[in-house]
């Protein structure tokens, strides 16, 4: 979410922290991976607002994803990734982060949707509008 490695490092840790101050807080009856997601949001949310601006990339873990193809695949493989990943980066951030959350982190709608503070409903509503505008931003806008 901040296009830089160092900045997610950081943030990294101030969610970690955050999550051991909140640990007395925690429901066991929810599920913990979602519970951490949302506090990792809240950090990046706050540190961008800190900063005057918006996320810039999903992390750099998703954009440095392997391939066992040839070279010339490789390097075809990569400039698509690339073209997707510019396209991600133009979304809007409440659907950026659905797409980032249920497609590259493989989490389900119930998750994202705990994560994001948002009913399941609107996790759902909110990737079909992300899918939309990829689909618009990577010239496939036509209906399918």
């Amino acid at each position: 979410m901040t296009g830089d490695v160092q900045e997610a490092e950081d943030l990294t840790q101030e969610t970690l922290f955050r999550v051991f101050e909140s640990l007395g807080r925690f429901d066991p009856g929810l599920s913990f991976a979602p519970w951490v997601f949302g506090i990792a949001a809240h950090v990046c949310r706050d540190w961008l607002r800190r900063q005057g601006r918006r996320c810039e990339s999903p992390s750099e873990a998703v954009e440095q994803a392997h391939t066992t193809a040839t070279p010339r695949d490789e390097a075809g493989a990569n400039e698509e990734r690339e073209r997707v990943l510019r396209a991600v980066r133009r979304l809007p951030r409440k659907y950026r982060e659905v797409i980032v959350l249920h497609y590259l982190e493989e989490m389900g709608y119930d998750e994202v949707a705990a994560s994001l503070g948002i009913r399941p409903e609107a996790a759902r509503r909110r990737a079909l509008r992300a899918r939309e505008m990829l689909r618009d931003y990577l010239g496939g806008g036509e209906s399918a």
